[in-house]
């Protein structure tokens, strides 16, 4: 349960998004949407000897192998050489599938939102398909993961760092100074 308010500091409720609003991580949903069966099962047969090592290794870096380029690689089939339309249009019809799988700390999401709290997703997973999410459910802030776009097309790659551990950490202090937010945060601890 959230500590109580006591200092008056306006309200940020800041919610995980993978596996604590959804019951599940939504990269392998969002592969699969986005290329069919046969390209999530090809990303995660082209990535698989880097998941291999990074999971065996706690998702940390490991003879040159990095859990940033190894996300990078399985979503380039996703995006590379997309147009932001036609990246738009996917994520946006990705909400259904997203609305399958969410948990009940949706519940608790929608609780800030009726008290008038600001509440804010911060993800590892991309911006693109999180965003779309969001905006359906109502004025949420999203903090995530963004992909580089050159000339209007995605190039597979991140702009910026994978929206992970440290980063998030570090973004949420830029944009939410615990001097000035009451913070509470939901993350599901696995």
């Amino acid at each position: 349960m959230p500590e109580p308010n006591s200092d008056h500091k306006p309200v940020v409720a800041l919610f995980d998004f993978d596996g604590t609003i959804t019951l599940r991580d939504t990269l392998p949903l969002y592969i699969r949407h986005a290329t069919g069966l046969t390209g999530l099962l090809l990303s995660i047969l082209s990535s698989l000897p880097a998941l291999i090592i990074l999971a065996a290794n706690g998702w940390k870096s490991l003879w040159g192998i990095d859990a940033q380029r190894t996300k990078e690689g399985l979503l380039r089939r996703c995006f590379e050489n997309k147009s932001i339309e036609q990246v738009s249009c996917s994520a946006t019809e990705f909400v259904q599938v997203v609305n399958q799988v969410i948990s009940r700390v949706y519940q608790r999401m929608l609780h800030h939102i009726a008290l008038g709290d600001s509440v804010v997703i911060v993800s590892a997973s991309p911006q693109v398909w999180v965003e779309p999410w969001a905006m359906s459910v109502g004025d949420i802030k999203v903090i995530a993961t963004q992909l580089e776009v050159v000339n209007g097309r995605y190039t597979g790659r991140f702009h910026g760092k994978n929206c992970n551990g440290q980063e998030k950490v570090t973004q949420i202090a830029r944009l939410f100074p615990r001097s000035q937010f009451h913070i509470v945060a939901y993350e599901t601890v696995h």
